[in-house]
Parts: structure tokens; sequence; C-alpha cells
């Protein structure tokens, strides 16, 4: 079984892997809002998806000027 997701162990850890330094001030609001997405993410990763599906290769946002 794997381990519970920690965001408090994680978020220090992300930052340093990729050079982003976070205030300590700020570690506690930065740790709490990623446990806030973790658990969204979370409810979207369970939702299970035909194996047909393909994900798209580039997301093109539509301004909806040609409508």
């Amino acid at each position: 079984m794997a381990d519970p997701f920690d965001p408090a162990h994680y978020v220090p850890e992300a930052a340093a892997a990729v050079g982003l330094t976070i205030a300590p001030a700020d570690l506690g609001d930065v740790t709490q809002a990623f446990a806030v997405l973790a658990r969204v993410a979370a409810q979207l990763m369970a939702i299970p998806l035909p194996e047909e599906t393909v994900a798209a290769a580039v997301f093109i946002p539509d301004d909806g000027a040609g409508r």
C-alpha cells in the first residue's frame, strides 16, 4: 500500500527539485493551497476513462471569435 500523501513533506522537496524558493513565512500557505489542489486532483484521477481515450497532444484555446 502506498504511503498517504503529505503536502507538508512534498511541497519543500518539489520546490527544491525545480529550483523554486518559497519564503518560510509563505510555506504554510503554499502547503495548505497545495493540499486543496491535491484533494481535487485525487477526485479527478479517480474517474475511470475508457481505454480508447487518447490524450490531446496540444491544447489550443479558442477565444470564440470564429463562432
